[in-house]
């Protein structure tokens, strides 16, 4: 009988291999990509590319068209798509972060929100979009975004040419600490710690993410891995210290982090662990300060390199504003509803270009968790094609949105008049059933849409608007080449850009 069994259970599995040979097989016939090894699948090509980055994406769209496979494993499939009829689908009906995207930010706490499915990540969300969405947490990141700004800038002009990127590291960390823990991080050396320790992380985990198994005896992993800890145990430790603070003065001012310690279940305990607060403290930092710090330099360079676009801007907010802004700017003077995108149209058309010219996340995976979907849009001559659960689709949003079908003519091209509608001074945002804006996927779509977005934009506008308030700037060598760099999922300047800051 046990013979009979082993064979059965062996049987079984060899069946089982089999199948998924033969699935391997029918969505190599199916999906055209790059030769795959059986073993590693093309973990080595994302490798050579750097990592999960849009150099691999741009290269194999360009050799198989809008829809390609690669592999991650033996039967891990992995599809590319800049189809925008399939990217829609994806985000209405795969609600799931796939494993790569803890292969692209491994350093992030296992119980962050990226890597929750289904019922969990959906009460999360809701958690989490409670405290970043807080009217008070929404005031108090626009006058602590314009006041660091004040206080940063204050040189600006008088010593030469700016690295803005560098220099807004501070800036952007600082506002990010405050509005978090309720205090500068920077002035303190337990602040100092985190984001050192994030920065490396941030700088170094495309390097390991994807190989196939965890390097042994390499003195630069050994290095990241202590980063990785250095960066949880950190923020734990100043957790604590926020967490007795608000024992001994519960009746304090309460910033997001007292949000995140009093959240409750209906049965009146604490909902965040200790761990999951760890990791909730962590994704809000890397949110909060990775992405908008690329995001916010950005902006700035194409106002450089299109002075035009910057003097509309002031003009119109001087024409709007000018009263309120008569005196010390760094008094705050604006509300967030006065930058909101009904307020101030041409603010929204220079984010939304920035970010669609240069998407700061230019990749978003997803997958489902049951059957199969017939998608739309990733078969041959956008045909539907199935896709098992498991399978992660990669919304390749960088290229989609240079489509010259939805982005109008010159794609690539920097141009806020493509969101803007009417004439003259009477001039508003492209309607919401508009292409453009159906198409635009900067923060993602849907059910798994960015939970930050709300927070990111009320950041950038008041940055932006201080700096059109206070300066006016220029490339140092408008001709330089600046060039992408790609590093935790982010898209970064290669090259830190001068600015010539010149106070108004």
């Amino acid at each position: 009988f046990a013979k009979t069994l082993g064979i059965i259970l062996v049987g079984s599995k060899l069946m089982k291999w089999a199948s998924l040979v033969l699935w391997r097989i029918r969505m190599d016939m199916i999906y055209p990509g790059p030769p795959a090894s059986w073993v590693s699948g093309n973990l080595l090509d994302l490798q050579r590319a750097g990592g999960f980055c849009l150099a691999f994406f741009e290269e194999n769209h360009k050799k198989y068209g809008s829809t390609f496979r690669f592999w991650t494993g033996p039967f891990e499939l992995q599809i590319a798509t800049t189809n925008p009829t399939a990217i829609d689908f994806i985000h209405r009906n795969m609600h799931c972060r796939p494993g790569i995207t803890k292969k692209i930010l491994n350093y992030l706490g296992d119980e962050n929100l990226l890597f929750q499915q289904g019922a969990r990540a959906k009460e999360l969300r809701l958690r989490y979009g409670k405290i970043l969405n807080s009217s008070q947490v929404q005031k108090q990141v626009h006058h602590d975004s314009w006041n660091m700004l004040a206080e940063c800038s204050a040189k600006w002009g008088t010593e030469g040419p700016v690295d803005f990127f560098e220099e807004m590291r501070t800036c952007v960390y600082n506002v990010t600490g405050k509005v978090f823990f309720g205090e500068e991080f920077l002035t303190t050396d337990l602040g100092k710690r985190i984001r050192d320790s994030h920065l490396y992380c941030i700088e170094n985990c495309m390097q390991w993410g994807m190989l196939p198994a965890e390097p042994v005896g390499v003195p630069e992993f050994e290095k990241y891995k202590e980063a990785k800890t250095e960066f949880f145990n950190s923020v734990a430790e100043a957790l604590e210290i926020k967490k007795r603070e608000l024992e001994a003065n519960p009746d304090s001012d309460r910033d997001a982090f007292r949000l995140l310690l009093t959240d409750t279940k209906e049965d009146g305990t604490p909902f965040f662990s200790d761990a999951l607060r760890v990791a909730t403290m962590q994704g809000f930092l890397n949110g909060a300060f990775d992405t908008t710090h690329c995001s916010i330099s950005w902006v700035v360079y194409y106002l450089a390199k299109y002075p035009k676009v910057q003097q509309r801007l002031r003009d119109e907010l001087y024409g709007k504003y000018g009263t309120k802004l008569q005196g010390d700017a760094a008094d705050c003077p604006l509300s967030p509803a006065d930058l909101n995108a009904a307020h101030f149209p041409l603010l929204e058309a220079v984010i939304r270009e920035t970010l669609r010219t240069v998407v700061t996340v230019p990749v978003c995976p997803r997958e489902h968790e049951k059957g199969t979907l017939q998608v739309p849009g990733l078969g041959k001559d956008g045909a539907a094609a199935p896709v098992a659960a498991g399978v992660s689709c990669n919304a390749v949003y960088a290229l989609s949105m240079h489509d010259e079908a939805y982005a109008g003519s010159n794609p690539t091209e920097f141009n806020v008049d493509r969101w803007l509608r009417g004439h003259g001074h009477h001039k508003t945002l492209a309607p919401p059933e508009d292409p453009l804006n159906k198409h635009f996927f900067a923060f993602g779509g849907h059910a798994r849409m960015c939970v930050g977005m709300n927070f990111a934009y009320v950041e950038m506008r008041s940055l932006i608007v201080y700096l059109v308030a206070t300066f006016s700037w220029t490339l140092q060598d408008p001709d330089e080449q600046v060039g992408l760099l790609y590093e935790a999922g982010v898209q970064q300047p290669k090259t830190h850009f001068k600015i010539d800051f010149r106070p108004l």
